[in-house]
This record gives C-alpha cells, sequence and structure tokens, in this order.
C-alpha cells in the first residue's frame, strides 16, 4: 500500500475514534450483578419477589446513614429528602412512632369516648387526664385523643415523639446509635435511560446537595449513590491509569534502547491505541451491552503494554540488523520479516484468547473490548511504526548506536540450564504442581463491595453493616409460591420458622406469620400477613436475618441447608448469599471449559506455526506454570475468609494466556530460526541470548503497564494488576531463562532421536 495513502486512512481512523471515545463514559456498566438463568432457585425467587413485591423491594436505591441522630433530627432530614424530586417513598425511624403511635392512638381513643358517655362531657382535658390515668400512660401520650398520628406529628413534634415504640419496630431503623432512612425512588437501581441517563443517581446527587448543610453526621449508600460516585470518579482513574502507564513505560523503553527518541515516537504511536480502545467500549456499548467499569483500566494497561512490547520487538530487531552494518532500509526490511511476523502471530493469538473471555457470562464485554483493540494495536505497530523507524534509521536510538551481539550473562544463565535440563524441569513440575493444588482449593468469592475505593458511599455502607450487621443490608429472602395460601399451608410454614430459627447462624425470622401460628387469626398474625403476602395474593416472604457475613463459606453452608428445609414446599431461596452460591455453580463449568478448551487451541496454533506438536505443548506448559505460581502469590497477598474475587483466576489465566504466549512466540521464531541455521543445540543457547535480552525488556514493561493498577483504589483491579506483574515477572526472569533452554533441548534431543529411527 502506497505510504501516503496509509497515512491519510490512519488519520481518519484516528479522528473517528477520537469522536467515539469522547462518548465511552456513556456506556459504562456499574452493575455487578452476575445474571444467572432463572432456571436456579435464587433467580426463581427474585423473579416472583419482582413480579409481586413492587416498590419497596424493587426502588429502595438509597439509604440515607445518620450517626448519634435523635428521632427528631431523623425527622427533619426525612423532610427535606421528602421534598427531593423522584423520590417516591421514604421509611426510617419516624415510621415505627407513626405505626406505633396508631396503636396507641386506637387504644386512647376507644378509651376516650368511652370517658365521654360514662362523664358525658366534651372537656378535653379531663377526658386525656382520664385517659392517662386508666391507661397507665403519661399524659403527653393523650394527645392521641381524637388525632391521628400524622396531624400530631405536624403540630406537635415534641408530643409526637414522647411516646417510645417498642425495639421490634425501632430495630429495624436505629442500632448503635446508627439510624438509617430508606429512600426509594421511581426508578429501580439498576434502571437507565437509552441516553445513558442515570435517574436514581440524579436523584442521590439532588439529596447530597440539599443534605450539604445538615449538621448531623450522614452517609449517603445503596446502589444508586455507589454508581453515581463510582461514574463520577472512573475519568479521573482512566486519566491517572494512562498517565502512570505511559510515564513507567516511557522510563523502562527509554532505559533499554539509552535513548529518548525511541521511546517518545514509540509510545506515541501506542498512546493512540488507547484512544481506539476506549472507541471500541463505545460501539461494544451502542451495538451489544453496556460495558463493565473495571474494564477500562486493564484495557489501558493491556494496550499500551502490548503494543509497546510488539514495537520494541521491531525496533530491537531492526536495531540488531543495523549493528550488522545493514542499510536502514534493508534492516527495516529483515525487522518485519522476521519480527513482524512473531507479532503478527502473536496478534493473531492474542486477539482470539481475549475474546475467549466473552463466552464466559459476566466477563462478555471484557472479552469484547479487550479483543477487538488487539488488533488495531497490532496494526499501529506494524504499519505505522516501521514507517517512521525506516526513515530515521540509527537516529531512532539516539545518542547511543545501534549494535548487534548476544548477552554474556544471558548465555551463561542459559548455559547453566542446559547443563541440568531434568534437575530444572523437575523442579518446576513441583513448584507448578504445588502452586495448582492451592489455587485450585482456595474458595472464591463474588463480594464486590469489599473491593470498592474508600468513597463516601462505601464509607457509608461500612457504618452501616458494622452497626446493624452485614447480613442486614443482606437478608436471606424466602419466597413461597403456591397455589392456594391456606391455614394448612400457614401452619407448615410456622413450623418451617421454627425449624429456620434453630439453625446455627439464624438471629431472627421474620414473617410470613409468627413462629408460634396455631390457627388462630389475631391481629398479629394479620399484620405480619398483610405485610408479606405478594399482590397476587399467593406468593408469601420470609425474611431470615443471620449473623454470618453473607460471603463467608458459613452463610452459604447455611442458605444451602434452608433450601432443603423450603423445598417441599415449592420455597425457593433468595438473596446476596443464595446469588453466591448459584452464581458460581453456574460460572465454575465455564471456568473449567475455558481452562482446558484455550490451551488446547494455543497448543494447535503454535503447533502449526513450528510443526512440532511436542515443543508447542512445553511452551505452553510453561505459560501454565508462570499461571499457576503467580495466583498462588495473589491467593496469599489478598485471600480472605470469604476467598478470592471470582474473577481474578480467569482474567489472569486468560490475560496470561495470551501475553505469556506473546513471549512463547517471539523466542520459539528466533530459537527455530537459529537451530535451523546452525543445526545444532548450540543454536538455543544462541536465541535465547540473543532474543532473551528484548524478551526480557519485554517482561518489564508488561510487568510496569499492570504493576501501575496495584495503586488503583478499587481492589479487584490493583489485585489483577499485580497478579499480572508477578506472572509477567516469573514468566520473564524465571521461565524464559532457566525452564524454556532446558525444555527445548531435551524437546529437540527427543525428536532428533524420533527423526533417527
Amino acid at each position: 500500500m502506497d505510504k501516503r495513502l496509509l497515512v491519510v486512512l490512519w488519520a481518519v481512523a484516528i479522528l473517528v475514534a477520537l469522536f467515539l471515545a469522547s462518548s465511552s463514559s456513556k456506556y459504562l456498566n456499574y452493575n455487578e450483578n452476575v445474571t444467572i438463568p432463572p432456571s436456579y432457585p435464587s433467580q426463581k425467587a427474585q423473579l416472583l419477589l419482582d413480579q409481586y413485591f413492587h416498590g419497596a423491594n424493587a426502588n429502595n436505591t438509597i439509604d440515607v446513614v445518620l450517626v448519634n441522630a435523635s428521632p427528631e433530627e431523623t425527622y427533619q432530614v426525612v423532610k427535606l429528602i421528602q421534598n427531593a424530586s423522584g423520590v417516591t417513598q421514604v421509611d426510617s425511624i419516624v415510621t415505627a412512632y407513626l405505626q406505633y403511635d396508631e396503636e396507641i392512638g386506637k387504644a386512647i381513643n376507644f378509651t376516650g369516648y368511652q370517658v365521654m358517655q360514662e362523664e358525658r362531657t366534651n372537656n378535653v382535658t379531663l377526658i386525656r387526664e382520664q385517659i392517662a390515668r386508666l391507661l397507665h400512660v403519661p399524659f403527653s401520650y393523650t394527645a392521641l385523643f381524637n388525632v391521628s398520628p400524622e396531624r400530631l406529628l405536624q403540630e406537635n413534634e415534641t408530643a409526637f415523639f414522647s411516646i417510645t415504640p417498642p425495639s421490634s419496630l425501632t430495630s429495624l431503623y436505629v442500632a448503635k446509635n446508627v439510624s438509617v432512612i430508606f429512600v426509594y425512588t421511581k426508578y429501580g437501581p439498576n434502571f437507565q435511560f437509552p441516553n445513558g441517563t442515570y435517574p436514581s443517581g440524579e436523584v442521590a446527587e439532588e439529596l447530597q446537595n440539599i443534605l450539604s448543610n445538615v449538621q448531623v453526621t450522614h452517609y449517603l449508600t445503596g446502589p444508586a449513590p455507589l454508581v453515581q460516585e463510582l461514574s463520577s470518579s472512573e475519568s479521573q482513574r482512566e486519566a491517572i491509569t494512562f498517565v502512570l502507564v505511559f510515564v513507567a513505560l516511557l522510563v523502562i523503553t527509554g532505559a533499554y534502547f539509552r535513548s529518548p527518541v525511541a521511546p517518545l515516537i514509540t509510545l506515541t504511536l501506542v498512546g493512540l491505541s488507547a484512544v481506539f480502545g476506549m472507541a471500541v467500549v463505545t460501539l461494544v456499548g451502542l451495538f451489544y451491552q453496556k460495558v463493565d467499569f473495571q474494564v477500562i483500566e486493564p484495557l489501558i494497561s493491556v494496550l499500551l503494554g502490548i503494543g509497546t512490547d510488539y514495537s520494541v520487538f521491531l525496533l530491537s530487531r531492526f536495531r540488531e540488523e543495523l549493528g550488522k552494518g545493514a542499510s536502514k532500509e534493508e534492516a527495516a526490511k529483515t525487522s518485519l520479516k522476521y519480527s513482524g511476523k512473531a507479532i503478527l502471530i502473536s496478534g493473531v493469538a492474542v486477539t482470539f484468547v481475549f475474546l475467549s473471555l466473552s463466552f464466559i457470562p459476566f466477563m462478555q464485554t471484557w472479552g469484547l473490548t479487550i479483543g477487538l483493540s488487539v488488533p488495531i494495536t497490532v496494526a499501529l505497530a506494524y504499519t505505522l511504526l516501521p514507517l517512521v523507524y525506516g526513515r530515521l534509521g540509527e537516529k531512532m536510538f539516539w545518542p547511543s548506536r545501534p549494535k548487534s551481539g548476544e548477552s554474556r550473562t544471558l548465555r551463561k544463565l542459559a548455559s547453566a540450564s542446559l547443563s541440568r535440563p531434568k534437575t530444572v524441569l523437575v523442579i518446576a513440575l513441583i513448584a507448578g504442581l504445588a502452586s495448582a493444588a492451592f489455587v485450585l482449593t482456595t474458595p472464591l468469592s463474588l463480594d464486590f463491595t469489599s473491593g470498592l475505593p474508600n468513597i463516601p458511599a462505601v464509607v457509608g455502607l461500612k457504618v452501616l453493616e458494622n452497626a446493624f450487621g452485614n447480613s442486614f443490608v443482606n437478608p436471606v429472602l424466602v419466597v413461597f409460591n403456591s397455589s392456594n395460601v391456606n391455614t394448612s399451608l400457614l401452619l407448615k410454614i410456622a413450623s418451617l420458622e421454627r425449624n429456620i430459627s434453630s439453625m446455627p447462624g439464624v438471629t431472627q425470622v421474620i414473617g410470613p406469620v409468627p413462629s408460634n401460628f396455631n390457627g388462630t387469626y389475631t391481629p398479629e398474625v394479620m399484620t405480619q400477613l398483610k405485610e408479606n403476602v405478594g399482590t397476587n395474593n399467593r406468593t408469601l416472604l420470609m425474611t431470615v436475618v443471620m449473623s454470618y457475613n453473607p460471603y463467608s463459606p458459613q452463610a452459604e453452608k447455611l442458605v444451602e441447608g434452608i433450601q432443603k428445609e423450603v423445598t417441599p414446599y415449592n420455597g425457593y431461596v433468595g438473596g446476596t448469599t443464595a446469588s453466591v452460591v448459584d452464581a458460581l455453580n453456574y460460572l465454575l463449568p465455564y471456568y473449567t471449559a475455558l481452562s482446558i478448551v484455550l490451551p488446547i487451541v494455543l497448543v494447535i496454533a503454535l503447533a502449526v506455526l513450528l510443526r512440532s506438536v511436542r515443543i508447542s505443548l512445553g511452551a505452553v506448559s510453561t505459560i501454565l506454570l508462570s499461571i499457576a505460581v503467580s495466583l498462588a502469590i495473589i491467593y496469599l497477598l489478598f485471600r480472605n475468609s470469604e476467598g478470592v474475587l471470582f474473577f481474578i483466576p480467569i482474567t489472569v489465566f486468560i490475560l496470561m494466556m495470551g501475553l505469556g504466549n506473546d513471549y512463547s512466540t517471539f523466542i520459539l521464531v528466533r530459537v527455530k530460526e537459529e537451530v535451523e541455521r546452525t543445526n545444532s543445540i548450540e543454536g538455543i543457547v544462541r536465541a535465547i541470548s540473543i532474543s532473551a535480552g528484548a524478551v526480557t525488556a519485554l517482561g518489564v514493561i508488561l510487568a510496569a503497564s499492570f504493576g501501575v493498577l496495584g495503586l488503583d483504589p478499587i481492589k479487584p483491579i490493583a489485585e489483577l494488576g499485580i497478579g499480572i506483574a508477578l506472572a509477567a515477572l516469573i514468566d520473564t526472569f524465571v521461565i524464559r531463562i532457566f525452564v524454556y533452554p532446558a525444555l527445548l533441548k531435551l524437546l529437540i534431543r527427543q525428536k532428533e532421536k524420533v527423526e533417527k529411527k
């Protein structure tokens, strides 16, 4: 293709990418719930809740947490919240007072009317005095005579709040000096308009402004504030990640080439890959579905990392050829012939590896955005960069001069490995098996909130959980779907409530009837039944509060036990813990399948390239070794009582299968070249000593681009970044220098023996 036409096409593509990238923030998804098929019990429970328990359950998007607030102060905050647009309902300690005042008011009115008839008087003061005497209540309570609680609240707050409700009513709203106000909005927590507007988030933002002058210590938390705060800080995190990765790669590349020119030109071109990546985010969000916000920073690291790797690999061969005395035109052609071929092959493999993520539920947008961005990065390195260095020649490496030669240090290390290949491989095998055993026995967690940054909404959530308990925010929800709700069924459910109450870890069971229900429909029974029956009058709700962390193994075991109890009665267990259990059961087969299929695909791809199944098997085995060891280190560093966040291991696995394949391809192409040229084992040492210098630099570059993510305030991204950085360093300084030569020596010898026979 004509060089001028190529430049024009890239210029047009960059302008289009800039336009698309500017809208990428509209297509990010901050809802971390894993979609589970409707056949799972937790999903059946959720569908019934969504269908027959409307309003409060569906649209509780904001929780206002108050610290050391009196009921009167809470009421002042409630009045402010009610004035916000989009708020449909507010529940707080005031609600408990209204409920209790209503019950007290009934008794007061009944007694008051009796006094009026007996005393034949309309003197309100006298009537109230008699009520206080007969009911043994303070005189202030009698203010409810002939006055509704709502009216009393408006006219006389002091009298209204003088009545103290029982803890059975207030425990929902107050605990350990922390009060919570439940705010319900017109739209649910996951609803967004097609133009990207998040209505509940706008309500949260409005409430932040309304409550800014409130003197009581307060926090806004819940789905809407979390989404709003995460989305507002996303652009800042993206910019910080880009700058940190760019600077780190600039320093490392400059040190490797001993030149400021090569890294500046390389990273300027590679930096465009981040723009194209954000453009792909917009396209995926526009034509498929919104993109998980957590993919953005890893996407930037991947594109800058591999883009720099590919560019450095090309430039290394270009510099080597110049050092041999070739002209800049000849050196450019040779670099594209050998190194260019390697990055094209590797780029295709990496693309398919990343696209494989799109077959895993929850990870689809990860696979599509990264997988579709990689080919663009390869194209930038393969087409634009050679135009520049082919013209500049030696000036590309100013002030240093191009040189050709082997690394003596790497030659010595490779030779040492070749002298005892079996010992090296046995040690590697033991380390790999021990690491794999540890990784496979460590539990996985779906607790996203534990990894969120310390933003106000997260702080508020922690305050709420510390006061009320984690399971208060995430209770177990048992839904019964019956064709006929009758006394017989309610008696059975009451028996179930008693059984569940006696299970270890259960602190409270609420509804649909009292556990002591004996078939008599008292006012207490009717009230509880009314609150826990769906709009179809056939669906019943039981809420179980437990003492366990909802993401803990104990909670999972409890939920499994409850599900066994309620299954004979068409009961389905929902809530956070049940969703975690079902989500992991749903996702693990995908993980297993991909963990088996992906290595097989890479073995086949390398076998076609190298025309050797044995060598391709060995190469993929070394990648698996580096993944197992790095994951074991991550698990040791970041494992907690609930396990490791579920997408960390599969993401590290897939990223390193792709990126580790890069290094295998780069080295093996050179090994193949040198072995064919020398026709001896010595070709391995020479290939390692020549190419490993560049590959070592590439490993450090990749480790730096992901290691920067270790500073990210979002814990899962930090863990992922550190994991890839560790895997890259292990792969670079252990696998490629020690294990690879030993493995290649044994495989090539075996191949020679077979050929002789």
